[in-house]
């Protein structure tokens, strides 16, 4: 690591991304912030410089837009900081049937949460390779691991992260490069609220803060899997190991009472 790192977050203006935006300023990285929302990202790298006396740069971004996108990469690349960290953490969920839901706000979904985590580790793992270090933080979710009626497109994109960072980690053995993949279950941000999903209990779940603690923790430890919380554990266990279809029954049966509640 040089006294110059840089760390990419994107969706960086609340939730699990301010947090870590917050973590990773802390421990002395200088921080690449993008979200759609300008305002609270700017207000965010503000704090961050402010409290940890660390440089920092704004660049708005709309991920689910393929233009926006590579305007984003194309500014990544002309700065060329040395960036020894990128969390790929930008996403948003939706919650409901595939069959009557909107399938162009579906296609943005796939493209913030699998096309700009492909371009943007494909931007920068080469300077990673060439220096001999730097993390890939690709924050996915418990439902990784298994299918989500209702929530079918998230659950498969997740899916895909699980899958893209085992096998990238991989093919980087040896080159001082690790790719780490963060799987929190339910988290006390807006997505869920955002997502339409309706909650009984409105403080259950980790709060983003102690989620980007783990998260930041285990990316500079190199970590590969990482699933914060005792429960959450429990059901990745069950997912791995009971029936293909038993914990998507069970999740089936659990989003149905949150429809009929939203």
């Amino acid at each position: 690591m040089t006294p110059d790192r840089w760390a990419i977050i994107t969706g960086a203006s609340s939730g699990i991304g301010k947090a870590l935006a917050f973590e990773f300023a802390s421990g002395g990285f200088n921080l690449l912030l993008t979200a759609r929302n300008e305002v609270a990202l700017s207000e965010v790298a503000a704090e961050c410089a402010a409290k940890h006396g660390i440089r920092t740069e704004v660049i708005p971004a709309d991920l689910s837009n393929r233009d926006s996108l590579d305007r984003l990469v194309a500014d990544i690349l002309a700065k060329a900081h040395p960036y020894e960290v990128l969390v790929n953490n930008a996403g948003f969920g939706i919650h409901g049937d595939f069959a009557s839901g909107d399938v162009e706000r579906n296609i943005g979904l796939v493209n913030v949460q699998i096309i700009a985590a492909m371009k943007l580790t494909r931007a920068v793992v080469p300077s990673m390779i060439a220096r001999g270090s730097g993390r890939i933080l690709n924050v996915a979710s418990v439902y990784s691991f298994s299918p989500v009626p209702h929530q079918s497109i998230y659950a498969a994109c997740k899916a895909f992260l699980l899958s893209f960072s085992s096998s990238l980690q991989d093919e980087l053995r040896g080159t001082g490069v690790r790719v780490i993949v963060f799987c929190p279950g339910v988290t006390r941000t807006e997505f869920r609220s955002r997502a339409g999903i309706a909650e009984k209990i409105k403080n259950s779940g980790m709060t983003a803060e102690a989620a980007a603690r783990i998260a930041y923790t285990e990316t500079l430890r190199g970590k590969h899997i990482v699933v914060p919380g005792f429960l959450n554990r429990v059901y990745v266990f069950f997912a791995q190991h009971l029936p293909p279809g038993f914990v998507p029954g069970i999740v089936r049966f659990i989003n149905r009472q949150r429809l009929r509640h939203s």
